[in-house]
This record gives C-alpha cells, structure tokens and sequence, in this order.
C-alpha cells in the first residue's frame, strides 16, 4: 500500500530536495557558496540549484506582525477608500493632537505605497545574507538523485555534510533547522533523561488512582473518609468512575509535553515532531496505565521482590484480572467518551468561538482547520489493543466494550479524516511500524500471561504449546522486519527511475523546478504577493491549514505565496515565469 501510494502520488517539491546540515564553515567564503561549491563539484550532472537557511526568527516574528496588522486594517478599509477618524475634541494620548490627524493610507495611483512595501521586503531579505544557518535546502533534477545524495555518506566525517530527504514545504518546522547537528545528540539524551523523569513523577497521581479503588487502604490512610465511604452510592463513585476520570485528566498533560520534548529534540519537520511525539506516548501511556495500573493496584501487595524468572507470568495472571474492573471503566470513560468528544471539536469550536469575539478578527482567513492528532489518537488505540489483547485470557467480558469501541472508532475516525480534518502533509504509512510493534508486543505478553494462566492451572500440556508460540510471533516479527521495514526507511530504485520517467516525458518536471524555490522559501510575505501598479488581484485568500502544537513555531503559513524568489547561489532574484 504504501508503495502503490508513492506510485501514484503526484510530483511534490520534496522529492526532489535534499535538507544538508553540518555544512562546514569557511572564513574566506558563506555557507550558500559553500554549498555551491560542494554539489557542483561532486554532483554535477543531477544538481539544480540550492536554497540556504538564515537565523532570522526576529525577522520572522516582526514580519508576522505586520501581516497580522495588515489583516486588521483590511477589517476597517472598505475597497481602499480612505478612512478618517472622526472628528474630536478630545487630544490625543500620545502626541497631543486631534484623532482627526490620523489616516488610513491608501494606495496611491501609482502604486507607490505597493512599490515600497516591496522593497522593504526585499532590503530585509538582503540583510539576511549575514545570518546563513549552516543549513540548506538543495534541489536536484531527478528523484534518484535525491535519494542517492540523501542516503549516502558525504565525507569522512560524517558530522559534516549530513543529508536526509527534506520533509514536504508546508511540514517544515523551520525554528529547528538552526540548531547545530552537533547538539542533536546531547539533546537526545536530555529529552531521555527528562521523559524518564516525567514517567516517574506520573506515578504519583497513578498510585493516588489505585489507592481509590481500594477502600480499606483509603480508610485507613484517611480515616476522616469512613463515613462517606460506607455510603453505597459514594461507595460505587469512588471505586468505579471517579479512579478511571482522575486519570484521564491527568493524561492529557502527557501529549502536549511529549510534543514539547519532540521540538526540544531538534525535529525539523511537524510529521517528524508528531512520530517521535507519538512513540514517547505509547511508551508513556502502556507504562503508567498499564503496568503501573497493576503493579499499584495488586502486584506489590502480592510480591516484593521476584525470585526467580518463572514467577513472573504466574504473578502477571494473579494480577492483571485483579484490575479488569479498572480498565473496563477505563474504556468506557476514556475511550467511549473520547470518541463522543472527537464528533463535537470541542477544542475546535472553543477557538473559532474565541476567534470570532476577539476584536478586530472578522476575516474568514483566521477560521482554520486542524490536521489529524496523530499522537494522541494512535497510542489510545494501542492501548485498548493491548488491554484487549491481555485481558482476554482471564476476563473476556471486556472484549464486547471493545469491540463496540472499535466499531465506532472506525465510523468516527473515517468521517473525521475525511470530512473534518485536512491533511497538511502525506505520512505515506510512515506511523505503521509503530502500530506493528506494539501490536506484537501484546501479543508476545499475552502469551506470557497465557503461560502464568496454564501454570496456576497446573495444565502441562497446555504451557508446553505456549512456549512454540511465542517463538513463532517473535519470528514473524523478525520476518516482517526484513520484508516490509525497510520499504519505510528507504526507497526503491526501480520506482524511483520510472516516475522520473514519467514525468519527464510528460513535461512536469519542468513546473516543478520552476516551484522549488518558492515552495521552500523561508520568509513568505503577503508583500511578495500584491499586484503591481494598475493591476488588481482578484485571488481571494486560501484557507489556513495548522495544528494546534505548532502555533507560535515559526513555521510559513501555507495560505502565504509570492512571486519573487531568491537563488540560492548568489542571492539575486529572479521573477517566476
């Protein structure tokens, strides 16, 4: 599937651009001639041209706010008359004159006040040349070339000169394409060590949730509580709903900080930021709501320390049944509910409601739609997989609240891929693998448990058979790790020259060439776009594509185009045919 997608999938800029960090620096030359220099020299035949990367983040933000104040001005300007404030009395705060002083500028007839934005932009993009990042986007004519240029060595160190294929223009997370490739490994392992400690810190509320659907402990750690508890009604609220709630609530802090740590990582692209997001909540969330679950609730008061390894399915079928009650709640409430909150967009409606009385932010442009919550959906997922998967063996009354919440997902989540949320880039398959691992994982520990059920039941025979089993899963595991892995970490050649093929036959490259520049232009501005003097736009604005982490990344907006574009070589500027 994935590669019948790539198959078809029409031409994109990314296939034929490769992101180069750790590029060397030189005192008699800048990092853009630089890497001019290299790729002429060593890829002669297949390189197009290259775009640098500049630290220019107080360039950016001011450049955002111009454009959001233009938005406002647009609110109040009607077919660019001139609009004057009213007459008043009143002196002004700041310089002491009548408000009658202050007007709107319009655009004079020709076209002045266009022709100075312009070239405001443009002496901006000129002072960039002296914050080059030693980083670059460099385009080459085939997507074999790319390939090649991305997954091969460049030098004999390979902390310089490092390549990768560059994500897709509107995935860029441009605030960490800056930071030194140098650094990224000591920022590996401080977001390790931070995750870890963030996983033992979360076992507070988690053992707070257990200590709830036991009573006698909580009466006797808080007496106080006796009388309530004995109600039956408070009795059940407390054992049953209340524990499963507490934990949701608390689990929702745990996507927005996994994805805090993903940027704090060095990610630079938004797909990369949710997958390596995405990995630290499955972890995250099959420790603390699964083992951390049935270590707290019955494991450690049954066993205080392992004698041996035997013992360990034997006290994994002793405790998870204990905690069927728990999940089950934990299904319906976090799952059931979940699914019921999905259809609504609350988080959706309660921006566009901001939005729409936040002053001065009329403009159909702000009502913008989100892309699909990859690493919160997915680990919720795998998790009910896993919980399906262990308890299913001693507690099977569990399997219908999921089936029902799996038929559901599947209605919902269908919909809302294909109605609701909008996709800002392709992940071509690229979150299978971690639906695949985590899936043999509940399967390799169900096994376990089945063989601690079989012990307790003293059934030989039946222990015996489980043990080929696993032997069986962790083999089809490895033979789909050398069959199918690889097609999601590399490309194939014979694919690749086809649809060069193909497309150049049919005359497409040449469009995507002339897009390259602009498409990974770094600083996009609504100045770029405005016509020139005696003409009119009639284009009427895109509709904004955004997630709701990247707010305040740095990232271009996908709704802003321009016509000038800057060759990467020698910074001229060239107009696009």
């Amino acid at each position: 599937m994935r590669l019948e997608h790539i198959k078809g999938s029409p031409p994109n800029p990314s296939h034929f651009t490769v992101l180069v960090r750790g590029i060397p620096s030189s005192e008699t030359e800048s990092y853009s001639e630089t890497v001019k220099k290299f790729f002429t020299d060593y890829y002669a035949s297949s390189y197009l041209s290259h775009q640098i990367v500049y630290r220019a983040s107080k360039v950016q933000r001011l450049m955002s706010e111009v454009e959001n104040m233009c938005k406002r001005f647009k609110t109040v300007a009607v077919e660019r008359e001139t609009i004057r404030c009213r007459e008043s009395s009143m002196p002004c705060f700041f310089c002491g004159g009548t408000r009658q002083s202050f007007t709107t500028l319009k655009e004079t007839e020709n076209g002045n006040s266009t022709t100075n934005l312009a070239a405001l932009g443009l002496v901006q993009r000129e002072k960039l040349n002296r914050e080059e990042c030693p980083a670059a986007f460099v385009f080459f004519k085939t997507r074999f070339a790319a390939v090649i240029a991305a997954q091969v060595l460049q030098s004999s160190n390979p902390m310089l000169w490092v390549t990768e294929l560059a994500p897709e223009p509107h995935d860029v997370y441009w605030s960490n394409l800056c930071i030194s490739y140098r650094q990224l490994w000591l920022r590996k392992i401080a977001i390790l060590l931070a995750s870890i400690a963030f996983m033992f810190v979360f076992l507070i509320p988690v053992t707070f949730v257990q200590s709830l659907t036991q009573l006698e402990k909580l009466s006797r750690t808080l007496p106080f509580l006796r009388g309530i508890l004995k109600q039956k009604f408070m009795n059940q609220v407390v054992t049953g709903y209340l524990p499963s709630v507490i934990l949701i609530l608390f689990l929702y802090t745990v996507p927005p900080t996994m994805m805090l740590f993903s940027k704090l990582e060095g990610s630079t692209s938004q797909s990369g930021r949710k997958y390596s997001a995405c990995i630290k909540v499955v972890y995250f969330t099959i420790w603390n709501v699964f083992f951390v679950n049935v270590l707290s609730g019955s494991f450690i008061s049954q066993v205080s320390v392992f004698t041996s390894v035997r013992d360990i399915p034997t006290q994994l079928a002793k405790a998870v049944p204990a905690q069927v009650t728990f999940f089950m709640t934990y299904v319906l409430s976090s799952g059931w509910a979940s699914l019921a909150c999905e259809v609504i967009q609350l988080f959706a409606l309660l921006c566009n409601i901001i939005k729409k009385f936040k002053p001065r932010m009329k403009d159909d442009s702000t009502n913008a739609v989100f892309s699909f919550p990859y690493h919160t959906e997915i680990p919720r997922l795998l998790l009910f997989g896993l919980l399906g998967f262990t308890c299913a063996v001693m507690a099977p009354l569990i399997l219908p609240f999921l089936l029902v919440y799996y038929f559901l997902a599947y209605l919902v989540y269908r919909n809302q891929m294909l109605n609701v949320y909008v996709s800002k880039y392709q992940t071509a398959g690229r979150f299978w693998p971690i639906v695949h691992n985590t899936t043999i994982f509940s399967l390799v520990l169900t096994q376990i448990i089945a063989l601690g059920v079989f012990g307790i039941k003293q059934s030989p025979v039946a222990s015996g058979f489980t043990i080929p089993l696993i032997i069986l899963t962790l083999l089809f595991n490895e033979y789909c790790r050398q069959r199918f892995s690889p097609i999601f970490k590399r490309s194939t050649a014979q694919d690749l020259i086809d649809l060069d093929r193909k497309h150049d036959q049919s005359q497409q490259l040449e469009e995507i060439y002339q897009r390259l520049h602009s498409d990974y232009c770094q600083f996009p501005s609504k100045f770029d776009n405005m016509p020139e003097a005696g003409h009119s736009d009639h284009h009427g604005d895109q509709e904004s594509i955004i997630d709701p982490e990247s707010v305040n990344s740095g990232n271009k907006s996908p709704a802003l185009n321009h016509n000038l574009e800057r060759e990467g070589s020698g910074g001229k500027e060239i107009n696009e045919p």
